[in-house]
């Protein structure tokens, strides 16, 4: 369930990448029901006015907070820096406190089917965006500050249920991408004072799901593959954003590193 509007985050700036559909719209809309303003990244054009509506959705949900949209493709090497500015300057802020690197490109092409683009779309999306939208942001982070990246439990267990086609670059981003996790959290953490964590997402009813055939889809609802430990169900958008809160504020100040399991003990280690 979605928090009641408290100021636990208030005054902060935060920047959530597919910040306006799925997991990214429930940690957005967590962040600011906590009070931060939020500058939600989407990808596709045709859809500014959807995210639009979704910015102003999050503005009147009685927190004061300011909440924008930027549109960006993430797989563009530009578009890291055209995020922070416009993120400065549309929420007329000098500081970033909180950047959730959530977008992803789903992908489920086999190893022998894998061209060089794309690996490069994928990886360029999942992992080289990440990196060059935290360097450009680390002038702007101020002590204090949160770094979370949105992982998978698929890499804690590749034969996580019947109906999960071959991912072998989807998954070997998102490892990628908690290797980063732990070096930032030792590279800007006694020098900078930012923390820097990762939350690996069990099974959530997403696009990305609705991504898969049909065939695998139903493998999957009507499978076993609803393991979760905690309730028989898949997750939700929240179960993942009040993670996701949590460590983007001050109470999980001696908290990185870490890479937090949100899959309901789907996959436990």
């Amino acid at each position: 369930m979605a928090s009641a509007p408290t100021t636990l985050l208030a005054g902060t700036t935060a920047i959530v990448t597919g910040g306006t559909r799925n997991i990214g719209a429930g940690i957005a809309r967590e962040l600011a029901l906590r009070g931060a303003n939020v500058a939600m990244v989407y990808m596709n054009p045709a859809t500014s006015a959807t995210a639009d509506t979704y910015a102003a959705e999050l503005e009147a949900l009685g927190s004061g907070i300011r909440a924008v949209t930027i549109q960006a493709d993430l797989s563009d090497a530009a578009s890291p820096a055209k995020i922070v500015k416009e993120t400065l300057e549309k929420l007329k802020v000098d500081k970033i406190d909180i950047i959730v690197n959530n977008a992803a490109f789903g992908d489920w092409t086999a190893t022998e089917a894998i061209t060089p683009e794309r690996y490069s779309l994928v990886m360029d999306t999942n992992v080289r965006a990440p990196i060059f939208l935290v360097q450009a942001a680390l002038p702007y982070i101020p002590r204090g500050g949160r770094i979370i990246n949105i992982s998978s439990f698929a890499t804690r267990g590749v034969n996580i249920g019947p109906g999960i086609p071959p991912m072998p670059l989807y998954i070997a981003s998102k490892i990628a991408l908690e290797g980063l996790t732990q070096n930032w959290a030792v590279e800007f953490g006694q020098s900078r004072g930012i923390t820097v964590n990762a939350v690996s997402v069990g099974f959530v009813e997403t696009d990305l799901i609705a991504s898969m055939p049909e065939e695998q889809r139903k493998q999957i609802r009507d499978g076993n593959s609803w393991r979760a430990a905690a309730e028989a169900r898949p997750g939700t958008p929240d179960d993942v954003a009040q993670v996701v809160a949590f460590l983007a504020s001050e109470g999980s100040r001696w908290v990185t590193g870490s890479n937090v399991s949100a899959n309901g003990g789907t996959v436990i280690v």
